[in-house]
């Protein structure tokens, strides 16, 4: 007796013990998780979802899905998923088992090289349970996976590798959820990080905000910004690194909603700020949101935009340099300086035609007291030029003075440490604002955008974009990806180029990108928009539609010249007549003024302000005339100006020394004599004529280098000549490129003569660099395929900032860019040299016309060489082409036999 009570004692108990461990494990895996929790600190980015199937579906409605879904990482989880669908049974489908949950997905820095994610997945129900079970035994016995399961620290972690694939991903089970990885290191710490216990979650600060019980809200979004500059690190230089970490340290999380809408994605949210020592929080602490007021003076190719608005600038000046100036003959001036800017200060860099072409960079500082700003100034500029022994260095252009502060890294002296990269600066102001670049040209080009207001604050596309930004921001970064292309491809490393490359569909797609941050009770109110450029009004999608025919009674002789109205600026061509009657028709298509000539336009048409309503006028030569005529065809007073009955003008040059409206005007002839004239009609000293060697390649062209007027000469015998203004040539020229040149040559504008660079390419397709000191900086020879092939440079018909080379042989036409990379190569039908052109517009806005004079066909390609409208035009000479902004299309003008068309098309997306 006494022995069965003590069995079943001992039964009793473990049984009971059995019960107790059941229950206790049951009531573990029913216990809630929070995923949240669950994510290692160093996690970069969380994204949370509860609609799988919804967010992908509304991807493909705003057909983003199909470049989202070719990105890398997205192919390898498509990979994975596809292969263990084919070892599911039923219908189930791994897709639908993710779908309506509440998944994470935290993405993080591995090793210090690569991005990899975690997955956190809830299992809901038995049937779920029931599934996965299946799942796993399927993949266990399937050839295509290869299983392995280790004990971790407690934990049964279980690796699958593809064998088709060589891929794999880690997990393991918790209280329900699964916790998925490609990499085992990241699935090891998070037992590590459960171990522990007592965890907070890494979104604590947020543990009240939920985006996603909003409607049309598919994520919620947090951002470790502590760790952002690692991963940003893997794709950027690391000259870059500095400001990235330093701009990085403005907060250190933040939690964002998703949106997405038609062409539009949004993340808004709020974001706490960074309050470690010397972060740019504390820096610029406390700080009141300020409008963008500088889109008024941005030029429409601007890149990149880096804007901060503070009441006071002088706080950026926390993280930087002051040393050079303190205690120097005019630090105390460059104080001075730096506390008289307010409200903003802007970073901008311009579009780069090439990724070997340091881009541009202008800095805008906004200043309350224009008057106050410029005597400061002034002060600086005389102390500098004293303590430097130098010589007064301003120059007028365009009403304005540019001056010449020869003190190294100023700009970084006035704002802090993110304005570096200045060796000198070239300033001017304009209105409210001073600019600064390094360059005196960039200043030159950027006041002559301001005139014509190619500005921002005038762009139709650009003012659409602005309207979905924040009006009043603390710090603003405004990529237009297409104009930054060249940008992005110089400053990520050598082994992101590839992928920047692949990706670039999905990255010129949503082109107009805005990251904000505006303080708000206490937190920083922050706003991502990316948003594709609106479609516009094109008429068709790769499609050429007839907007006008215009007749003639006699027969064309003349391209379309390109031309502006006098009154309101809109875009006009002119064309001439086999009576050389000279007709200009008007945006709307109508005939506007005539003027009857002696003979042929010789060259192009010139346009000028002139008088004292500063309406522009046309300019041109014939045969051995100079004409200026007002906007109804009227002569003006002096002209023409009869150079000689004997002569055969070639070209007419117009240009303006200082911007004041005291014209010259030079022309060439046959011979190579050159002729030069102020706007009255007074021969200029040392040109009557100024005697060449050999005939003009092309017309002259001005330069104003750093006080110094140059005009270069290329002669077809392939001399080149660097002018003054009397005539005379300067040190180091002619240069002898040994082989005939029938183009132009292309400058690069620096801050002297020796800055100052000259490509050339010859017939034979010798690409030349030097310098205006006559020193030859690069030589390249092209491959030239037979004896027949012949080269030419095409510099672009919009603003003449980039070239094109194009060679022909035998029919064959192969265009190359400035990096001397081949974009296409055509055969036609006959081997007759072609009519090249070529048009660049900005960004990927380019377009190739190749015009066959003998079957009389234009063909027009797109930048990647594609043959756009899928058909050619009827024509015979150069076209004209413009873009119009508001619709996002293009308008072309050709004259052909009796008549003018006017043709608008799309370029394909």
């Amino acid at each position: 007796m006494p022995k069965r009570i003590v069995f079943f004692s001992i039964g009793f108990v473990v049984l009971a013990s059995l019960a107790y461990y059941g229950f206790h494990r049951w009531q573990d895996s029913r216990e809630k998780v929070d995923l949240w929790a669950l994510v290692p600190e160093n996690a970069t980015l969380v994204v949370e979802t509860n609609n799988h199937l919804a967010l992908v579906e509304h991807l493909q409605e705003v057909e983003l899905w199909e470049n989202v879904s070719m990105l890398p990482f997205v192919l390898r989880l498509q990979e994975q998923l596809t292969y263990l669908d084919s070892v599911a049974l039923g219908s189930q489908r791994f897709a639908r088992f993710l779908n309506e949950k509440s998944i994470l997905t935290s993405v993080h820095v591995v090793g210090k090289s690569e991005v990899d994610f975690v997955f956190y997945i809830p299992v809901n129900t038995v049937g779920e349970h029931r599934f996965l079970r299946n799942l796993t035994e399927n993949v266990n016995k399937s050839p295509l996976f290869e299983e392995d399961s280790r004990e971790y620290q407690g934990f049964l972690l279980t690796d699958i590798t593809n064998t088709r694939l060589g891929t794999g991903f880690t997990y393991f089970t918790y209280h329900n959820n699964i916790i998925l990885s490609p990499s085992p290191v990241l699935v090891e710490e998070i037992v590590r990080r459960i171990n522990r216990r007592e965890l907070s979650a890494i979104a604590a600060d947020f543990k009240s905000t939920n985006y996603l019980r909003q409607p049309e809200v598919y994520a919620n979004v947090f951002i470790n910004y502590r760790e952002l500059p690692d991963m940003l690190g893997l794709f950027l230089k690391p000259e870059l690194m500095p400001q990235v970490r330093y701009l990085a340290s403005l907060c250190r999380n933040g939690m964002l909603e998703l949106k997405l809408e038609q062409d539009k994605i949004f993340l808004n949210g709020f974001s706490n700020p960074e309050l470690l020592k010397n972060s740019l929080h504390r820096n610029i602490s406390p700080v009141v949101p300020q409008p963008l007021g500088v889109k008024a003076y941005l030029p429409s190719r601007t890149a990149v935009v880096m804007h901060f608005g503070l009441e006071e600038v002088a706080k950026l000046r926390r993280q930087g340099r002051r040393s050079a100036a303190a205690g120097s003959a005019y630090g105390a001036l460059v104080d001075s300086l730096a506390h008289s800017f307010s409200k903003e200060v802007a970073l901008t860099y311009l579009e780069s035609s090439s990724i070997n072409a340091k881009p541009e960079k202008v800095i805008f500082a906004y200043t309350a007291s224009p008057e106050r700003t410029h005597a400061l100034l002034s002060r600086l500029h005389a102390r500098v030029r004293e303590a430097r022994q130098e010589a007064v260095a301003t120059e007028r252009y365009g009403g304005y003075e540019i001056w010449l502060l020869n003190v190294p890294e100023l700009p970084e002296q006035l704002f802090g440490s993110l304005f570096s990269g200045f060796e000198q600066s070239y300033v001017v102001q304009v209105d409210g604002y001073l600019l600064f670049s390094s360059e005196i040209a960039t200043l030159r080009a950027l006041l002559d955008d301001i005139s014509a207001e190619n500005v921002w604050g005038k762009s139709v596309a650009q003012k659409a974009f602005l309207e979905e930004t924040l009006q009043e921001a603390n710090f603003s970064l405004l990529v237009n990806t297409v104009n930054a292309w060249y940008v992005l491809s110089r400053y990520v490393g050598e082994e992101s180029r590839e992928d920047l490359l692949q990706n670039a569909a999905l990255i010129k797609r949503f082109n107009q990108v805005s990251l904000q941050f505006s303080s708000i009770n206490q937190q920083y109110y922050t706003s991502f928009v990316f948003r594709k450029q609106d479609r516009g009004a094109a008429a068709g999608e790769n499609s050429f539609v007839a907007e006008l025919t215009l007749p003639f009674n006699k027969r064309l002789a003349s391209r379309p010249y390109p031309v502006q109205n006098a009154v309101d600026r809109s875009r006009e061509v002119v064309v001439q007549d086999s009576a050389n009657v000279l007709v200009n028709i008007t945006a709307n298509g109508k005939p506007g003024w005539t003027d009857t000539l002696d003979s042929p336009v010789r060259g192009g048409i010139e346009q000028i302000e002139y008088g004292p309503d500063k309406k522009l006028r046309y300019l041109f030569a014939t045969a051995n005339r100079i004409h200026a005529i007002n906007n109804q065809g009227q002569s003006l007073e002096h002209f023409p100006f009869n150079i000689g009955d004997t002569l055969n003008i070639q070209h007419l040059a117009v240009f303006d020394y200082a911007q004041d409206g005291n014209y010259r005007l030079l022309v060439d002839d046959y011979l190579g004599n050159l002729y030069m004239y102020d706007i009255q009609g007074n021969a200029i000293e040392g040109w009557q004529p100024r005697r060449m060697d050999y005939r003009l390649a092309a017309k002259p062209q001005h330069l104003r280098l750093g006080g110094r007027d140059v005009i270069l000469v290329v002669l077809e015998n392939g001399y080149v000549y660097a002018l003054n203004r009397n005539g005379e040539a300067y040190p180091g020229f002619p240069i002898n490129l040994k082989s005939p040149v029938t183009s132009e040559a292309m400058v690069k504008v620096g801050a002297d003569l020796k800055r100052t660079e000259v490509t050339t390419v010859t017939r034979y397709g010798n690409v030349m660099t030097f310098n205006l000191q006559g020193k030859v900086l690069k030589r390249e020879q092209l491959l030239r395929p037979s004896k027949r092939a012949m080269f030419e440079l095409v510099p672009e018909n919009s603003n003449g900032r980039s070239f094109a080379i194009v060679r022909q042989d035998q029919g064959r036409v192969t265009v190359f860019d400035q990096d001397l990379n081949e974009v296409f190569e055509k055969r036609y039908v006959t081997s007759g040299p072609k009519i090249v052109q070529y048009f660049h517009f900005g960004g990927d806005k380019k377009i190739y016309a190749v015009t066959e004079t003998g079957p009389q066909k234009t063909y027009l390609y797109d930048a990647k060489g594609t043959l756009i409208g899928n058909r050619t035009l009827e024509n015979s000479r150069p076209v004209a082409i413009y873009f119009n902004e508001a619709a996002n299309n293009f308008t072309l003008y050709k004259a052909y036999r009796r008549e003018v068309q006017q043709i608008s098309f799309s370029l394909p997306e």
